[in-house]
C-alpha cells in the first residue's frame, strides 16, 4: 500500500511519498481546467514540462449539484489521467472559499441566503462570501469534503495517486475585513477566547485586546477554526496530508485586509495563530506572485518553519520563476513548487515556450534529487550544506561561505581590473546555481549560465585551490553516475555551468601559495 505523509523527525519537515522523500515539482491548471476536455492538453504539456505532480481543483458545485447527491466523475477522470502519465495529484477543494469568495459553492447554497448566510460589511451590506459563523455553512462544506475523502480512500487508498489535498483555496473574505452581522458583532464584543491570546494578552473584547489589529485577528481566528473542523472530519475518514494556500499580504499598495487580500486567511501576520488553531493542516503554503527577489525571500522566510514545510503551490512561469525555484530550494528548503495556469493556450498540445526554463530546471533538479534530499536543512560546521546563488538585476556575482571554503558564483563575461573581477551579467538574467558541500573537500555544483570558482576560507594558511577531480554526471537513486571527467580547457579558468544545465561533482585540495590572477585556478 502506498502512503504520503509529512515527516518532521530530521529537522526541516519533508514530504514523504511511499516512505521516501519527495520533491514536488509540477504545475497547477487554470481554475476551470479540471474537466475531461481541457485535460486532454494538460497531460502532454505536463509531460513536456517534466513535472511529477499536477495540482487540480475539485469544485463543490460540481461534486454536489443536488444536496446530498455526490458525483465524483471528474475526480475519477483526474486519477485515470494521472496514472496513465505516471503523475501524482494534489487536489484543491474549492469549497466555502475560493480566492476570498463563494464562487464555487453549489447553486442550492448560493440561492438560499437565509439557510446559508453570507457575511455583511460595516454598513450591513451582504457580500459574496459565506460567513464562517453559521453552523449550517460549516456543516454543508464538511459533509461534502468528507464525502470526497471517503471516495478517495475507496478508489485511491492503495495507489495513493493523490498525495496532498488542499482544504480550501485562499480562504478569507474579500469585500470586508470581517463579518459585521449582528451575531458576529456579538462575538466580536465578547471576551477574546483563551486560544486566541497566544502572547498571554489580558482578557477583554477583541478591540480592547488587539486594538487596530482586532478585526483581522477576529477573522483569522474564526476562519482557521472553520477550516480545522473540516480538516478533522476529513482526516477521520482518510488520513492524507492536508494543506491550505495563502493569498499573500506582501507587496500590496495599501496592505489592507479585505481589500487587497482576503482577510482571515493564513497571511504572515496571523500565521502563528493559524498554526496554533489548525493542527490537522500539515502545510500552509504561500501563493507567491511577488517578483522582486527581496520580496520572494521575505515570503519564503516567513513560511519556512520547523512546523511547516515550504511548498509554493502557485507562482508565475518564465525565467524569473526558474531563478526563484533555485532560491527557494537552495536557501529555504522548499519541498514543492508549481507555476499556475501553465495550460494557458487553449487547444494546443505544445508547452508554451515561456515554461522552457522551468522544464530545464526540473530536469536538472530531478537528476540531483537524492542529493538535495540528503542535504536540505543540514549544516557542516557553521554553514548550510546546500546553498543557492541566483542572478539578480545589477547583482552579477555572489560569494557563498561553506565550512573551510568560499565559492564565488559569477554570471556573464568576467573582466579583471583594479579591485578584483567584474562580471557583466547575462542578457536575460538566466544564471542560477545550487552548491552542495557533501564532505570536507567535496562539492556538487548544478545550475545554468554560471561560472563557479573555489578558494579556501579567508584566514586559512592556504590561499589557492586545486581540482583533484571534476566529474559530470547524475544520480540514479542515491548512486552517483559519472558520465565524463573534466580537465584542461573545462577547468583551467574555473567551472562553467552551461546554458542548458550542468551537474558536477568536485574534489578539491588546498595549495599554500598566492592566488594568481590570469592563470588557471579552481
Amino acid at each position: 500500500m502506498g502512503s504520503s505523509s509529512i515527516d518532521t523527525s530530521t529537522g526541516r519537515p519533508r514530504l514523504l511519498v511511499d516512505g521516501r522523500p519527495f520533491l514536488l515539482l509540477g504545475a497547477q491548471v487554470h481554475n476551470s481546467s479540471a474537466w475531461p476536455s481541457p485535460l486532454e492538453q494538460v497531460w502532454p504539456q505536463l509531460d513536456q514540462l517534466g513535472g511529477n505532480t499536477l495540482e487540480a481543483p475539485i469544485y463543490w458545485q460540481d461534486v454536489e449539484r443536488e444536496e446530498g447527491i455526490y458525483d465524483f466523475g471528474r475526480v475519477d477522470s483526474l486519477l485515470e489521467g494521472a496514472r496513465a502519465h505516471g503523475k501524482r495529484l494534489v487536489l484543491l477543494w474549492f469549497g466555502t472559499w475560493k480566492n476570498g469568495t463563494l464562487d464555487y459553492v453549489p447553486a442550492w447554497v448560493k440561492s438560499d441566503t437565509e439557510r446559508f448566510p453570507r457575511m455583511r460589511d460595516r454598513w450591513q451590506r451582504e457580500v459574496r462570501v459565506l460567513t464562517p459563523h453559521a453552523p449550517s455553512n460549516l456543516a454543508a462544506d464538511r459533509r461534502a469534503f468528507v464525502a470526497l475523502l471517503r471516495h478517495l480512500k475507496e478508489v485511491d487508498g492503495d495507489e495513493r495517486t493523490v498525495i496532498v489535498v488542499q482544504v480550501q483555496n485562499e480562504p478569507g473574505s474579500l469585500f470586508t475585513v470581517r463579518d459585521f452581522a449582528p451575531a458576529a458583532q456579538a462575538l466580536f464584543e465578547a471576551p477574546v477566547p483563551e486560544d486566541a491570546r497566544l502572547a498571554g494578552e489580558s482578557e477583554g473584547s477583541w478591540s480592547e485586546t488587539f486594538g487596530s489589529d482586532a478585526d483581522e485577528l477576529f477573522a483569522a481566528y474564526h476562519v482557521a477554526r472553520y477550516v480545522e473542523e473540516i480538516a478533522v472530519a476529513g482526516r477521520a475518514e482518510y488520513d492524507i496530508p492536508l494543506a491550505v494556500n495563502v493569498w499573500l499580504r506582501e507587496r500590496k499598495s495599501w496592505g489592507r485586509p479585505g481589500e487587497e487580500y482576503p482577510s482571515g486567511g493564513p497571511t504572515s501576520n496571523v500565521l502563528d495563530l493559524w498554526k496554533a488553531l489548525t493542527p490537522s493542516i500539515d502545510i500552509i503554503a504561500p501563493d507567491i506572485y511577488v517578483r522582486d527577489i527581496g520580496g520572494y525571500r521575505e515570503v519564503c522566510e516567513a513560511y519556512r518553519r520547523d512546523d511547516n514545510p515550504l511548498v509554493i503551490p502557485e507562482t508565475y512561469g518564465g525565467l524569473a520563476s526558474a531563478r526563484h525555484l533555485f532560491e527557494a530550494i537552495g536557501n529555504y528548503d522548499a519541498v514543492g513548487f508549481a507555476p499556475f495556469g501553465f495550460n494557458r493556450r487553449d487547444g494546443e498540445l505544445e508547452l508554451d515556450e515561456d515554461y522552457l526554463p522551468l522544464a530545464a530546471s526540473f530536469d536538472l533538479l530531478f537528476k540531483a534529487e537524492s542529493l538535495l534530499h540528503g542535504h536540505r536543512g543540514r549544516s557542516m560546521g557553521p554553514t548550510r550544506c546546500l546553498q543557492a546563488a541566483v542572478e539578480e538585476s545589477d547583482v552579477p556575482q555572489r560569494l557563498l561561505h561553506f565550512d573551510g571554503w568560499e565559492v564565488l558564483v559569477q554570471w556573464g563575461p568576467v573582466r579583471a581590473s583594479y579591485g578584483g573581477e567584474f562580471p557583466g551579467g547575462t542578457r536575460e538574467l538566466s544564471g542560477r546555481s545550487l552548491v552542495v558541500q557533501s564532505a570536507a573537500d567535496e562539492f556538487y555544483v548544478l545550475g545554468f549560465d554560471s561560472k563557479v570558482t573555489f578558494r579556501p576560507s579567508w584566514g586559512s594558511e592556504a590561499d589557492a585551490a586545486e581540482f583533484l577531480s571534476v566529474e559530470e554526471g547524475f544520480f540514479d537513486g542515491e548512486r552517483w553516475i559519472a558520465e565524463r571527467q573534466l580537465c584542461g580547457d573545462q577547468t583551467f579558468f574555473g567551472l562553467s555551468l552551461r546554458p542548458w544545465g550542468t551537474l558536477l561533482r568536485v574534489s578539491l585540495h588546498r595549495r599554500p601559495e598566492p592566488h594568481r590572477r590570469g592563470h588557471g585556478f579552481a
